[in-house]
C-alpha cells in the first residue's frame, strides 16, 4: 500500500456517502442502511444479491466500501480505491456473462475474519458453494504466496465458519494479466482445488459454479455473516499471538471452550495477585484432557506476566516443546518488530524456560527472579530416585519446587495436570506432590491449595489417584475450584470427542470406542496398508498451508524395514526445530514426509494432520493390547505394568497430536522376517477398523 495522498483522499471524498458529527472528534458516515452494516450480523463491508450488484454504481460500491474501511483504519488509500474499481468491473463483467443463473446469488466483497486479522476480497454464494475470490489486480502470474492464501481462506472457512461446512468451497485466484490456465472443478473434503484465473476467464469459473451441487441449498448473505466462525490456533500460533501482547480472549474460538480457558485464566491471574497482596505461597493444579488448552492457560499466564512486579514463566521437562515454542517466538517477534532475533530469543528464553536448568540454578543457588512458576504437565513430576540420579540428592521434583519457591517471600506455582502422558520412568503422578507437601506443612512451609475436584480426588481425567491418595493433608489448607478444570476439547477442532475415542482404544475397549466413533462427525481416523497411499493422503491435505508429518513410536524400530528411518532423538533439538518451523518446501520439514516424530519429539506440540506409523511394539491379542520391546533379535512382552503403560501412553500421545485428521499406516510385514509378522500386523488392522477407523 502507498501512503496517503492528495489522490487518495480525493477518491475517499468522492465516493463516501453523507457524514453526520455525533461527539467529540468522532464521525458517523453514511445512510441507516450503511450503519446497519456496522454491526456483527453484518461483518463484510458490501453485500447484496447479484442483480442489487450489477444494478448499483462503481461509485456506490466503492463509497459503501470506503465508508467500512474507515472503521478500521484511518483512510482508504488510493491504491485501494483503484483495487477495488477494478474488482467490481472484472465482477460485473462476469456475472454479466453467466446471465439469469446468476442473479439470485449473493456477493460479499471485503469480508473481515476478526479473530484471525483476514480480510476475503469477495465471497459468492451460489447454490451449494461458498465461492472465495481472491484479486491481484495488475498480477502478471500466479504468485505462490497468493494461490497459498486464496487455499487459506477456504480452508478456514472448511474448518471454522459454521455455515460454510455445508456447503462446498471453492477457492478462486483472479491475477488479472496472467496466462489462462485449464478449470475444472475437483474437490475433496469440502474444498476444491483452487481455479487460477484471469480477467478474462474467471466468467468461465463463476458459470461453472452454476452447474455445481444445483440441487444443493443456498446460503443467504445474513446467515452466511451472522453464522459463528471459530478458529482454533496451534499452540506455536498461540504463543506467537500471546507474546506480541493480544488477549486469550483475543485468539479464542468464542465458544465453551473459549470461555472456559477465559474463566481458568482469570482464576489464575487472581490467585497470583492475592499471594502477592497477602505474602502467601499458593499452589494451584489445573486439570484437562490432551488438547484442552492447558498449554497455552500457562502460556497466557507466563507471557501476560513477563514483566512488572509479578514476573513468570513456564517450566517444562519437555526440551522439543520449550525448543519448538522459543525458537518460534524469537523468529515471530524479529519479523514482527524489526528488532534482533538474539534478543528477541533471549527475553523468549526467559518466559518458557527447561525445568531441569530451572532447578540445577536454583536448588542451591540463589532464589528465582520469578515469583510465578507454571509446571507444564506436572503430573510427569520424577521421583526420588530420579532426583538423585539428576541433582544428586534424592529428593523428588514438587519437593525440590516447593523448597525453592518458599525462599521468596510469596510464591504462586501452577501445576498443569493432563492424564495418560507418563511415557519415562520415575514419572510419579499426582501423589509424589501431597507427599512434598505433606512434608512442607510437617516442617512449618504451610501451602495453601487451590485445585480442580479431581486433583484432590482422582480419576480418569488425571489417570488415577489424587495428590493425597498416599500422604495426609493435616496443616494444609485447600481449596477445590471446579473452574480449574478444562472439560472441552480444543485441539481436535472437527472431532471434539476423539480423546475419548483415543481413550477407549488404548483402554482395549473396542466397542466403547466403536460406539463413540459412531457419534463423531468424522472418522477418528484412517487406516490403509499402504504407506504411500498415506502419504498421498498427507500431501493432498497440505493446500493452504496446512501443517502434515509422519509419526512413529520411538519403540517400533523394525519400522525402518517398511521403508520408514528413525524419528530424531529428543535431545536432537536442531532436527525437531525444522521439522516443525520449517515450510514443506524444506526437505528438513514434517511435510516433507521424509521422516517421522516420535512421541517424546512432539509432546505438547500438533500438526494439522498425522500419518501415524504402526509398529511392532504394540499388537493386539484376542482382546486386549499387548506392549512389547525390541531384545534383539526378537520381541519380547513387556510384563511389569509401569511400562505397560508407558507404551499406551506413548501411542496415546501420537493419536492426540492431529488437529484435523489422522491416518494410520499398518504395514503388511514379511512372512521371512519373523520381527514382522503379517499375522500380528493383521490383528492390529482389524482391531482399528472394529474401533471405528475408515479404511482409506
Amino acid at each position: 500500500m502507498i501512503p496517503l495522498h492528495a489522490v487518495a483522499i480525493e477518491a475517499v471524498i468522492r465516493y463516501m456517502p453523507r457524514t453526520m458529527v455525533i461527539g467529540r472528534g468522532m464521525v458517523m458516515t453514511g445512510s441507516v442502511t450503511d450503519l446497519q452494516q456496522l454491526s456483527t450480523h453484518r461483518r463484510s463491508f458490501y453485500s447484496d444479491e447479484v442483480a442489487g450488484f450489477l444494478r448499483t454504481t462503481t461509485d456506490t460500491i466503492v463509497g459503501r466500501l470506503s465508508t467500512r474501511h474507515v472503521a478500521f483504519h484511518a483512510s482508504a488509500e488510493a491504491e485501494q480505491v483503484r483495487a477495488w474499481e477494478r474488482e467490481i468491473e472484472i465482477l460485473k463483467m462476469s456475472l454479466r456473462e453467466v446471465g439469469e443463473r446468476a442473479e439470485r446469488w449473493s456477493i460479499l466483497i471485503e469480508v473481515p475474519l476478526l479473530r484471525l486479522a483476514k480480510r476475503l476480497d469477495v465471497i459468492l454464494l451460489t447454490t451449494g458453494c461458498v465461492a472465495v475470490i481472491e484479486f491481484k489486480t495488475g498480477a502478471g502470474s500466479f504468485d505462490g504466496a497468493a494461490v497459498l492464501q486464496t487455499e487459506r481462506y477456504a480452508q478456514s472457512l472448511r474448518d471454522f465458519h459454521e455455515a460454510s461446512r455445508s456447503q462446498l468451497i471453492v477457492p478462486i485466484l483472479c491475477a488479472e494479466n496472467a496466462v489462462s490456465k485449464p478449470l475444472a472443478i475437483e474437490h475433496f473434503d469440502g474444498v476444491a482445488r483452487i481455479l487460477l484465473t484471469n480477467a478474462s476467464s474467471i466468467s468461465q469459473a463463476l458459470a461453472m459454479l452454476a452447474d455445481v451441487n444445483a440441487t444443493a441449498s443456498h446460503l443467504d448473505a445474513l446467515t452466511f455473516q451472522s453464522s459463528a466462525y471459530r478458529p482454533t490456533p496451534t499452540i506455536v500460533e498461540a504463543a506467537q499471538a500471546l507474546y506480541a501482547g493480544h488477549q486469550i480472549e483475543d485468539i479464542g474460538r468464542g465458544d465453551a471452550a473459549d470461555a472456559e480457558l477465559q474463566a481458568a485464566a482469570q482464576i489464575l491471574q487472581g490467585i497470583a495477585a492475592k499471594a502477592e497482596a497477602e505474602k502467601a505461597h499458593i499452589v494451584c493444579f489445573v486439570t484437562g484432557s490432551p488438547g484442552s488448552g492447558k498449554t497455552l492457560l500457562g502460556l497466557d499466564l507466563a507471557l501476560k506476566s513477563r514483566s512488572g512486579t509479578r514476573p513468570a514463566a513456564l517450566l517444562s521437562g519437555n526440551r522439543p516443546l520449550v525448543h519448538v515454542l522459543t525458537e518460534a517466538l524469537a523468529h515471530d517477534s524479529a519479523v514482527r518488530t524489526g528488532g534482533s532475533k538474539a534478543d528477541a530469543k533471549y527475553q523468549a528464553d526467559a518466559a518458557i524456560q527447561n525445568l531441569l536448568g530451572y532447578l540445577k540454578e536454583h536448588t542451591d543457588g540463589a532464589a528465582p527472579p520469578e515469583h510465578v512458576i507454571i509446571f507444564d504437565e506436572a503430573q510427569r513430576a520424577w521421583d526420588e530416585e530420579v532426583g538423585q540420579e539428576l541433582m544428586g540428592r534424592p529428593t523428588s521434583e514438587p519437593q525440590l519446587f516447593l523448597d525453592i519457591l518458599f525462599r521468596l517471600d510469596w510464591s504462586c506455582l501452577v501445576c498443569l495436570v493432563g492424564p495418560g502422558q507418563e511415557i519415562n520412568r520415575g514419572e510419579g503422578g499426582l501423589a509424589l506432590w501431597g507427599e512434598a507437601l505433606s512434608r512442607s506443612a510437617a516442617a512449618g512451609r504451610g501451602w495453601k491449595v487451590v485445585a480442580a475436584p479431581a486433583a484432590i480426588d482422582g480419576g480418569p481425567e488425571v489417570s488415577g489417584g489424587g495428590i493425597f491418595s498416599r500422604a495426609k493433608r493435616d496443616g494444609i489448607t485447600i481449596q477445590i475450584e471446579p473452574k480449574l478444570n478444562l472439560s472441552n476439547a480444543i485441539r481436535a477442532y472437527r472431532n471434539p470427542q476423539h480423546g475419548e475415542w483415543v481413550a477407549a482404544l488404548l483402554d482395549s475397549q473396542i466397542d466403547r470406542a466403536r460406539a463413540i466413533a459412531k457419534r463423531m462427525g468424522d472418522a477418528p481416523a484412517v487406516v490403509t496398508r499402504d504407506i504411500d497411499a498415506a502419504k498421498e493422503w498427507l500431501r493432498a491435505r497440505r493446500r493452504g498451508g496446512r501443517s502434515v508429518g509422519l509419526m512413529a513410536n520411538s519403540a517400533a524400530v523394525r519400522l525402518i524395514a517398511e521403508g520408514v528411518p528413525p524419528a530424531p532423538r529428543s535431545n536432537e533439538l536442531g532436527p525437531i526445530g525444522h521439522w516443525f518451523l520449517k515450510p514443506q518446501t524444506d526437505f528438513r520439514s514434517a511435510g516433507a514426509l521424509e521422516l517421522p516424530m516420535s512421541e517424546f519429539g512432539c509432546q505438547g506440540l500438533e500438526l494439522d494432520y498425522v500419518g501415524l506409523c504402526w509398529g511392532g511394539d504394540l499388537i493386539w491379542a484376542t482382546d486386549q493390547w499387548v506392549p512389547r520391546m525390541m531384545r534383539a533379535p526378537k520381541w519380547q512382552i513387556i510384563r511389569e505394568a509401569g511400562k505397560q503403560q508407558f507404551r499406551l501412553n506413548g501411542y496415546r500421545v501420537l493419536l492426540t497430536r492431529a488437529r484435523a485428521g489422522c491416518v494410520i499406516y499398518v504395514p503388511r510385514g514379511s512372512a521371512e522376517d519373523p520381527t514382522r509378522s503379517p499375522r500380528e500386523f493383521d490383528g492390529i488392522f482389524e482391531a482399528l477398523q472394529s474401533a471405528g477407523c475408515y479404511l482409506l
